[in-house]
């Protein structure tokens, strides 16, 4: 058989033609659709260890990594540094201190210093926080520090492939980079703000979170500030003293402590001028006061048979964090949640997943930025090493609102420690504030520190401190209880007089002689044998 090779030269180039023709088609549909480029990954790289979130347990997990020569990369969607940096622990600690000054100024009389009027500058104080969390950003967070350690970032929305391969999206398109896994994940996204969705109304008037208050333009006259808990307390004090007149409205003061936490906290803020109202904000409307836009809040009293009216200029949420969780992929690799909502881990932080962790505030544990970092490491020494080590921990994480006085916590309070052991188990050791030389030096009354103890062997089983310089206090607490130290023991650690630390060797001596006394009997016969 003869062929023209000519024609079927030219058959297959129209043949060839159309198909070009018909994926150029194809390819304007897609772009159109903005579909284009959405399966193809801009680059791929492998990493031993993958963090998602970098704040204090994403950045410290990164840093244990490459201490051991890991390759490590950080998946932030926003700035490294977290919450702690931007919106919480650096910017609230730097206006508490504004605060604290003011506060000085306005009370330093009474210290036989007369001062001029006081004036508060907004602009000033606002610039002072923002060059805070930048030095802080730089200095230890940042992107540049992080590469000298040879940490990588990546900017961008996380997102589960499978349990070795992730997907990164970036500024909201479908544009994404592909990371893969050698060793292992470590999920750190953290907490955001709890919005009620109980109030009526909420969502029809302006309202700033712990994210954005440190960003206002201008102080407000009034402030309603939804929620007792640390957060609450912590920016009510500290706007009061900038000037603000400041109305808290929550079921109680620091609910969460020692129930005499809430009556020495409560007299404090209310001799500052702060106004607390126990019970339920249910509904809140738009008004406007003396023509600046406001709000007012409707309040259902504990009891449920009282209601009022608060108005003010400024509205703050603060009723808690939530676990941030969603967007993750989490379901398609079969990671499980716990029935708060967060990420479910065992002992060593291990998730549902071989090969994938969680560390800080997304697994719904304790919320502090020193658990953080402490799980970010050891859920990154559990990917990386042999063996694992507990991520876990009880009743042994301190805790400190940054008030004045400051209010600090670890283990068991003394109710805790009585329903667990019986009454007649445990002891408590007691001593106010007023009593403790440094604190008359200074004329900084109230308060009280509490230690909680076995009776049978002295063990420290919690204490509640509220005092100046409580949070420093209760680290020794802490170090005693890790340490296995007896209370009475401590009578025998030298303390620095007239420090406020001094007060707990006076406590534990206390202690000591009272342990001694019981045996009186048997000292006094050894003793008369020549012992």
């Amino acid at each position: 058989m003869r062929v023209n090779l000519n024609r079927c030269v030219l058959l297959s180039y129209e043949r060839k033609c159309r198909s070009i023709n018909y994926l150029i088609i194809l390819s304007i549909i897609f772009l159109s659709r903005g579909m284009a480029l959405s399966s193809i990954a801009k680059s791929i790289k492998a990493y031993d260890l993958v963090v998602i979130g970098g704040g204090s347990a994403g950045l410290t997990a990164a840093k244990f990594a490459a201490t051991f020569d890991k390759s490590a990369v950080i998946i932030e969607k926003g700035k490294l540094g977290g919450d702690c940096t931007w919106t919480g622990c650096v910017p609230s600690k730097t206006l508490i201190s504004c605060a604290a000054a003011a506060h000085a100024v306005r009370t330093s009389e009474k210290y036989g210093i007369k001062s001029g009027s006081l004036n508060v500058s907004w602009p000033l104080i606002r610039e002072k926080i923002r060059s805070t969390i930048h030095k802080i950003y730089e200095e230890d967070d940042s992107p540049e520090v992080m590469k000298k350690l040879g940490v990588d970032t990546i900017c961008g929305r996380a997102e589960f492939v499978s349990e070795k391969v992730l997907h990164v999206f970036h500024d909201n398109s479908d544009d994404y980079s592909e990371v893969h896994v050698n060793e292992g994940v470590v999920i750190s996204t953290g907490a955001s703000p709890i919005i009620p969705s109980s109030i009526d109304g909420l969502d029809l008037v302006e309202y700033v979170t712990y994210e954005n208050i440190f960003e206002l333009k201008e102080l407000p006259k009034t402030m309603t500030c939804v929620g007792g808990g640390p957060i609450s307390a912590e920016l009510s004090q500290a706007f009061s003293r900038l000037g603000v007149k400041v109305t808290i409205v929550g079921p109680s003061l620091l609910g969460r402590e020692d129930p005499q936490v809430n009556s020495v906290m409560q007299k404090v803020f209310e001799d500052e001028g702060i106004r607390i109202v126990n019970g339920r904000v249910s509904a809140v409307r738009a008004i406007s006061i003396s023509g600046t836009k406001g709000h007012s809040v409707l309040v259902d009293s504990d009891s449920g048979n009282e209601t009022e009216n608060i108005e003010g200029e400024l509205l703050v949420i603060a009723t808690g964090r939530q676990p941030v969780v969603k967007g993750l992929g989490l379901e398609k690799i079969g990671v499980n949640l716990n029935p708060k909502g967060a990420i479910e881990v065992d002992n060593t932080l291990r998730t549902s997943v071989k090969g994938i962790y969680a560390a800080g505030d997304c697994t719904g544990d304790k919320q502090f930025t020193h658990y953080a970092g402490y799980q970010g490491a050891v859920a990154a020494r559990n990917v990386l090493l042999p063996f694992t080590d507990p991520g876990v921990m009880k009743d042994d994480v301190p805790a400190t609102t940054f008030t004045a006085p400051e209010v600090a916590s670890v283990g068991m309070n003394e109710a805790e420690a009585r329903e667990s052991f019986g009454d007649k188990s445990v002891g408590v050791a007691t001593q106010e504030v007023k009593e403790i030389d440094r604190a008359v030096c200074e004329d900084r009354i109230p308060g009280f520190i509490k230690i909680i103890y076995l009776k049978k062997n002295y063990k420290i089983l919690g204490a509640t401190i509220v005092s100046p310089n409580a949070g420093e206090l209760i680290s020794e607490i802490g170090v005693a209880m890790k340490a296995g130290m007896k209370f009475d023991t401590l009578a025998t650690v030298m303390h620095s007089y007239p420090s406020y630390a001094f007060a707990l060797q006076v406590m534990a001596a206390d202690i000591y002689y009272e342990k001694l006394s019981k045996l009186k009997g048997l000292l006094s016969f050894l003793k008369n044998l020549g012992f």
